[in-house]
């Protein structure tokens, strides 16, 4: 094995690695850490008191964590020549010397969401070290280093392949709100702005209140004090109980359907390996690892395990 592919089974996630399991087992804890510590030193920044007094440790952890974060999104980079599930997309020619190549690879991987994430959460500190740049933005793309942390949970995964399967049904619910928004914007600007001029000064300023209005938090730093205003303000209230719940809707049923999907297929596996009438070893490792990809609770695999067990012995007996 060379060392780019064996950089890519470390470095890739320990439920996904084929090789090296323990190595990336070890650099998945590692790195959780280091995203935590880095996460945690830059929010305590933000109080006057530790900052003054820890400003050189707090200022230690950012570059220590920026030269090894750097370092990781190189190695990624590196070793993405060697992941077999990148395909390739190139338009090079078919049978060409370039098709499929390392580097097409590499720019494959570059151009994935985390990967962008990775170069995000280090480049802003390289800049500032050579341009003039606002320290307020590093400290900003800093935060994104936590979202890092999603290449490990798979929860998170699960929830961005829901998001992404449901793009097109949450478009047109967005669309539909921010339809909703301005009509409800310009309505109370023409019916309050006699009353408010300095609160309803604008539809573009009336926006604001649409919008608390329509997610029902209501601050109450821009309420209708009109007979008609108020009625309409209630109307608008109820409609936004409707409307901002389509978008909740559509995840939490598309959510829920990819989690019965998961357990439909554990249910397969486990099946599958119960057709010869004995659980072995080897079959029991092989529905942990199963388990482990499809990011089952573990008591949950158990009961199914058993109760399909319990199915397979009453329906052999039948027989």
């Amino acid at each position: 094995m060379t060392l780019q592919q064996a950089c890519y089974h470390i470095l890739a996630p320990a439920s996904e690695a084929t090789h090296f399991k323990r190595a990336s087992r070890l650099f998945d804890f590692c790195l959780v850490v280091i995203i935590t510590v880095n996460v945690a030193a830059m929010m305590l920044e933000t109080i006057p008191d530790i900052s003054q007094a820890w400003l050189v440790k707090l200022h230690t952890i950012e570059i220590i964590s920026v030269v090894l974060f750097a370092v990781e999104y190189v190695l990624r980079v590196y070793s993405s020549a060697s992941d077999p599930n990148i395909i390739n997309r190139a338009s090079t020619p078919a049978g060409s010397a370039k098709a499929g190549s390392p580097w097409q690879k590499r720019w494959h991987y570059i151009k994935s969401p985390m990967a962008i994430i990775d170069l995000m959460a280090i480049l802003p500190f390289f800049l500032s070290m050579f341009l003039v740049f606002d320290l307020r933005i590093l400290r900003i793309f800093r935060v994104l280093r936590i979202l890092k942390i999603g290449r490990y949970s798979r929860s998170i995964q699960t929830l961005v392949d829901v998001v992404r399967s449901e793009a097109h049904s949450l478009i047109a619910a967005l669309s539909v709100l921010m339809l909703f928004t301005v009509i409800a914007a310009t309505c109370i600007y023409y019916i309050e702005h006699n009353a408010q001029p300095e609160v309803f000064s604008s539809i573009p300023a009336s926006l604001w209140w649409a919008v608390v209005t329509l997610t029902t938090v209501g601050y109450g730093d821009a309420v209708p004090i009109t007979s008609l205003g108020k009625v309409f303000g209630g109307f608008i209230t109820i409609m936004g109980i409707c409307f901002y719940a389509l978008p909740a809707g559509i995840l939490s049923s598309s959510y829920t359907g990819k989690m019965q999907l998961k357990r439909d297929r554990f249910k397969d596996t486990v099946r599958t390996a119960l057709d010869d009438g004995v659980l072995s070893e080897h079959d029991a490792h092989h529905i942990e690892r199963v388990r482990g990809l499809l990011d089952l609770d573990e008591e949950e695999a158990h009961l199914i395990i058993r109760l399909l067990q319990h199915h397979h012995n009453g329906k052999s007996k039948d027989e």
